[in-house]
């Protein structure tokens, strides 16, 4: 039997670790200038995941080291202030 109060746990997450954002941005922005403005000095991974059937978007897979869950959050807020969408 599964125990509810271990499914409602938070992942533990070791850091520091590789971390995956996908970003969903226009298909006229410029996605590296986007990564280097949130990512600063970081190396990144940027890989092309898809188009949406209409062609006005486009979705990108950006991989870097984060070293802790404040810094991955950080990550995260800058990229939506800059794309439609991040997951």
């Amino acid at each position: 039997m599964v125990n509810i109060n271990e499914i409602n746990q938070e992942a533990k997450i070791e850091y520091p670790t590789n971390w995956e954002y996908k970003v969903i941005v226009d298909k006229d922005c410029d996605i590296n200038n986007i990564c280097k403005e949130v990512l600063n000095d970081k190396e990144f991974k940027l890989e092309k995941s898809n188009s949406s059937s209409s062609g006005k978007y486009e979705s990108y897979l950006i991989s870097t080291n984060v070293n802790d869950e404040k810094e991955r959050l950080d990550i995260f807020a800058k990229f939506k202030e800059k794309a439609k969408f991040v997951l």
